[in-house]
C-alpha cells in the first residue's frame, strides 16, 4: 500500500483533452491506488478509457461529476465511468483518504458489447446527466465492495493463472453487488455510443489546443473548428466537458503554468507570457481563483517535487514491494509529506530501501516470531 498525491501521478499524465491513459499491466488490466487528497491535490475535469471507483476511507471530499457535484464521506463510493469528465475540488482537513479501483472493461466483456458479459457493465454503460455515481455507506454496499477491491490488491500484479482467475472473480462479484444496487437503471449500447461520438466530435479541438494552448483562440475560432454555430458549441461543449470553452482554456492553461512553475525557475512574468497570458496581474488572478494560491506560493511548495517521474518511481516501489512479499521478506513504509516530515507510519506486513515520490520503502527480513 502506497499513499500518494493524485496530482503528482495524474496531472502529468493529462492531455489538452484531459484525457490519460494508464500504464495497464497487459496481461491483466486491473489496477489499485491509494490517494491522499490534501488542499493541494487539485486536478482539471478529466476523464480515461477505464472504469473507475472510489472509495472514500478518512475524511470528506467534494467531487465533480460532469454536471453534478457530490459531497463524499468516509465510507461513501462513486461509480465513475469513462465518457463524463470528473475531478475532486474540495478537501477537509485532515486530507481525505480514498482506495480506487481501475479497470478496463474489455477485461469483462471482451469483443461481446451487447451480451451477458455486457450486463455486469451495465452501472458503467448506464451512465446518463443524472446518473446516481454516489452509493451511500448506509447501504452496506461500499463496504462490501472494499473488501472485494483488497482481495483483488492481494493478487496483484497478477502473474499466475490462479491469481487472475481469483481477481476477476472478486472483480465480478463487486459488479454484481453493483448490478443489484442500480437495476432500474438500463440503457442500449447505442447510448453509450453516442456519448463517444460526443466526445469525438471535439477531437480537432483538443488537438488544436494541445498543440495551441498559448495561442489566442475566440468561442467563435473554436465553433468554427468543429463545425457549429457559436450557440450550439457553447451548449455541446458544456454538455460533453462539464465547464464552458473560456473556462476550460483557462484550467488548461493554469495546469501548465503548474508544470513548469514545479520543474523550471524562469520568472513569472515570463511564465505568463508562455501559457498565454499577456497580463501579469490577470495571469495571478486566475491562477489564484484555480490554484487556490499566487504563482510564486505554488513554487515554493512544489519546486523539485517528482513530476513526469513520479509514476515511474512509484511502479518501481510497488514492484519492490511485491517482490519482497513473493519473498517471505516484511515491509514497513513511511509516508513524508512534501517539507519532508513523517505523515505517520504503517507497518503493512509485507515488506533494501527506497525513496520514492513521498514515501520511503524500509524492507526487513521477518523475525522467526512473525
Amino acid at each position: 500500500m502506497i499513499w500518494q498525491n493524485p496530482y503528482s501521478v495524474l496531472e502529468p499524465l493529462m492531455n489538452a483533452h484531459g484525457i490519460y491513459s494508464w500504464s495497464f499491466d497487459p496481461l491483466f488490466p486491473v489496477d489499485v491506488r491509494f490517494y491522499i487528497f490534501d488542499r493541494h491535490a487539485n486536478l482539471r475535469l478529466n476523464r480515461h478509457d477505464y472504469f473507475e471507483l472510489l472509495y472514500v476511507l478518512h475524511g470528506e471530499m467534494s467531487f465533480q461529476i460532469h454536471k453534478q457535484y457530490f459531497n463524499v464521506r468516509a465510507g461513501d463510493l462513486l461509480v465513475i465511468g469513462s465518457t463524463f469528465f470528473h475531478r475532486p475540488i474540495k478537501h477537509g482537513s485532515p486530507p481525505a483518504k480514498a482506495v480506487l479501483l481501475y479497470f478496463l472493461p474489455d477485461l469483462i466483456r471482451g469483443k461481446d458489447t451487447s451480451g451477458e458479459d455486457a450486463e455486469y457493465l451495465m452501472p458503467f454503460l448506464a451512465q446518463d446527466a443524472d446518473f446516481p455515481h454516489l452509493v451511500p455507506a448506509k447501504t452496506g454496499i461500499p463496504s462490501q465492495i472494499l473488501d472485494l477491491i483488497q482481495r483483488i490488491y492481494a493478487e496483484l500484479p497478477a502473474r499466475s493463472t490462479r491469481g487472475r482467475l481469483n481477481a476477476k472473480t472478486y472483480l465480478r462479484m463487486i459488479l454484481v453487488l453493483l448490478g443489484n444496487h442500480y437495476a432500474q437503471y438500463r440503457v442500449t449500447v447505442n447510448t453509450f455510443r453516442r456519448k463517444q461520438e460526443n466526445i469525438e466530435r471535439l477531437r480537432p479541438l483538443f488537438e488544436f489546443l494541445d498543440r495551441h494552448f498559448a495561442e489566442p483562440i475566440t468561442v467563435d475560432d473554436a465553433a468554427s473548428m468543429v463545425h457549429m454555430s457559436k450557440s450550439h458549441f457553447m451548449r455541446f461543449f458544456k454538455n460533453v466537458t462539464g465547464q464552458g470553452f473560456v473556462t476550460y482554456r483557462h484550467h488548461l492553461r493554469i495546469a501548465k503554468a503548474e508544470s513548469v512553475l514545479a520543474t523550471t525557475d524562469i520568472s513569472i512574468a515570463e511564465l505568463c507570457q508562455q501559457v498565454g497570458y499577456c497580463d501579469q496581474s490577470y495571469f495571478g488572478m486566475v491562477f489564484r481563483k484555480l490554484a487556490h494560491m499566487t504563482p510564486g506560493q505554488y513554487r515554493r511548495q512544489f519546486y523539485g517535487a517528482p513530476a513526469e517521474g513520479s509514476l515511474k518511481q512509484n511502479q518501481l516501489g510497488l514492484q519492490i514491494e511485491n517482490n519482497a512479499r513473493a519473498h517471505g521478506l516484511r515491509v514497513l513504509t513511511r509516508y513524508r509529506d512534501r517539507s519532508g516530515g513523517e505523515l505517520g507510519a504503517e507497518d503493512l506486513g509485507a515488506g533494501a530501501s527506497l525513496i520514492a515520490d513521498d514515501r520511503t520503502i524500509v524492507i526487513k527480513r521477518r523475525s522467526q516470531a512473525s
